[in-house]
């Protein structure tokens, strides 16, 4: 297998395959989309936010969103598809999110991103700082079974780098790296990190949209894709409120 890419290496690729790949479209986005709370009003953090193309919902259903990605290109691809709409800034998950105070944000939304991290704690740890107390995490990232039919060690219950190849989004075809982990490291993740987990929901194929799918209909409603978590911060009951120290 050729070398893995970053994301930068392959931007506009990527920009351009997510505007029509099922997996995004089809399964990914409703699925992250049907789990966040109302947002009007809101300030939201989009925690890799590629293209800005889920970020654009964001902003329509009326939140008030600052999204990150790692990528330059993909985040200069957002700002010119949001214009002022949003605000949109290089940044790594990997490092604190200092540019907000505690308790800033009323919804962390984050699609499929976490994945591209091996360790998951100090970022989710950075993500419960920043989250007002009743706020809300919504995030989506590979499904374990999905990843660990690629696994080179066939132990489930490693954390390991994987790298796969994704045709679809070229030529030329990249090669993406990436993490995967067993569902008891993920949720342990989650519990160290100081949040409550509210829900745990596998998204599949609907059969309204069948036609939609294709070919891919029949594997998609079989088999777990992704897995989407919402979280909930200790500090408040429900996350219904907007946080009250949100600029």
């Amino acid at each position: 297998m050729a070398q893995s890419m970053s994301y930068e290496e392959f931007a506009v690729q990527y920009d351009r395959g997510s505007a029509d790949n099922i997996y995004n479209t089809l399964l990914d986005r409703p699925a992250v989309q049907s789990k966040c709370p109302p947002l009007a009003g809101r300030r939201v953090l989009e925690a890799g936010c590629a293209g800005g193309r889920l970020t654009q919902w964001l902003v329509d259903e009326g939140a008030r969103v600052v999204a990150v990605d790692a990528s330059p290109t993909l985040v200069e691809l957002a700002r010119g598809r949001l214009g002022d709409r949003a605000e949109v800034r290089v940044h790594d998950l990997q490092q604190p999110l200092d540019f907000l105070p505690d308790a800033a944000v009323d919804v962390v939304v984050s699609s499929l991103t976490l994945h591209y991290l091996e360790d998951w704690v100090p970022t989710l740890t950075e993500f419960r700082r920043v989250l007002a107390p009743g706020g809300t995490v919504v995030l989506s990232t590979h499904h374990p079974l999905n990843d660990f039919e690629i696994s080179p060690s066939g132990d489930y219950f490693r954390v390991e780098e994987l790298r796969d190849e994704w045709p679809s989004f070229g030529p030329p075809t990249p090669v993406v790296r990436f993490f995967r982990r067993p569902l008891g490291r993920v949720i342990d993740d989650v519990l160290r990190a100081g949040f409550v987990l509210r829900e745990m929901y596998e998204p599949r194929a609907d059969p309204a949209r069948r036609e939609q799918f294709g070919k891919r209909f029949d594997k998609l409603s079989r088999k777990p894709w992704f897995l989407v978590l919402v979280l909930g911060h200790p500090g408040g009951p429900t996350g219904d409120g907007p946080a009250q120290t949100a600029g």
